[in-house]
């Protein structure tokens, strides 16, 4: 692995970078790759942001969309390739070509991996969110941080961290919000778009929710089909809070939602109590992620013998 320092001389000696995260970006995702974006400006840099996937609404409010490039990545423009919050290439999409060991391409992220894709990775799973990774990168770059920059790390950093209640929140997480609030990032605006301003359509899918979940001893789980998306006039990005809600259940130690977000395309995102590990839940199934936060991709409908594969591979751990 690559220190911060090796990754930093790259990017201040590359002229046109292509930005890329992973599909379905989170918050953390949208929060890395734009103060990133913003960072390479000011330092005189062109960069263009590469995402495929929608997001969720409460993120709508927060970046500037007219900066995403959703066409294919023309490598040839480009001398650097620089990804946030993925590091396998399942996690990036139609964008995955554009990562291979000959090109200059450039890897930071909080997952734990078995595989590095990049030509330099710096990868710490200790952090609780990548934005704080981010933050630590442009400090050794030696940008002069602006309100933007800033705003959208706390922006990741609040999300991944659920607000500072997940169990991956650390002495780290609340040194960098101290720093961020000190500088004045105004807190309670990007709170209150990513934690207290609910659509109708967030609505609909909560009622979904806490209808239709079930309970298998200490597992609590759900199953949307792509006929329930559409009955609810949404999409897969609705129901990504759904395997972390589910996990506020009382005496819940694992939780996890399989959502086919189209027809033959089954999402698996997972959750658990600290003490618990679904990251090797979800290395068996093909997918990877965090000890308590990971997820994995299948294709096919049968989503009730999915469903099975995964509770057995939780038990058989435990």
């Amino acid at each position: 692995m690559n220190s911060l320092k090796e990754l930093a001389k790259v990017l201040k000696k590359s002229k046109k970078i292509a930005l890329f995260t992973h599909i379905s970006p989170d918050s953390d995702a949208l929060g890395s790759i734009f103060a990133v974006y913003h960072a390479l400006r000011s330092l005189g840099k062109e960069a263009t942001i590469f995402i495929e996937e929608n997001y969720s609404d409460a993120n709508k409010h927060l970046i500037d969309e007219k900066l995403i490039n959703r066409d294919e990545c023309n490598s040839a423009e480009f001398d650097t390739f620089f990804c946030c919050d993925a590091s396998s290439l399942q996690r990036l999409g139609k964008y995955a070509e554009n990562f291979d060991l000959k090109n200059n391409t450039l890897v930071l992220d909080h997952h734990y991996c078995t595989k590095y894709i990049a030509k330099y990775n710096y990868i710490d799973a200790s952090m609780s969110s990548c934005s704080e990774l981010v933050y630590e990168l442009l400090k050794v770059m030696k940008v002069k941080f602006n309100n933007k920059m800033l705003s959208y790390i706390y922006m990741g950093l609040t999300s991944d961290t659920n607000s500072f209640v997940n169990s991956n929140t650390n002495a780290h997480s609340f040194k960098v919000a101290y720093e961020l609030a000190l500088a004045g990032v105004d807190m309670n605006f990007i709170n209150e778009a990513l934690f207290r301003s609910v659509t109708k359509t967030e609505i609909r899918f909560k009622q979904f929710l806490w209808t239709n979940y079930k309970i298998d001893k200490d597992i609590a789980y759900v199953i949307v089909k792509y006929k329930d998306l559409q009955e609810l006039q949404g999409d897969n990005k609705d129901c990504s809070g759904y395997s972390a809600k589910l996990l506020t259940i009382d005496k819940i130690k694992y939780s996890f939602s399989l959502v086919e977000k189209e027809p033959g395309v089954i999402s698996l995102s997972m959750r658990s109590r600290k003490g618990s590990n679904v990251r090797s839940v979800a290395e068996k199934l093909g997918g990877g992620g965090h000890i308590c936060a990971a997820g994995a991709k299948f294709k096919g409908s049968n989503l009730n013998k999915i469903k099975k594969e995964i509770i057995q591979a939780i038990r058989e751990q435990q």
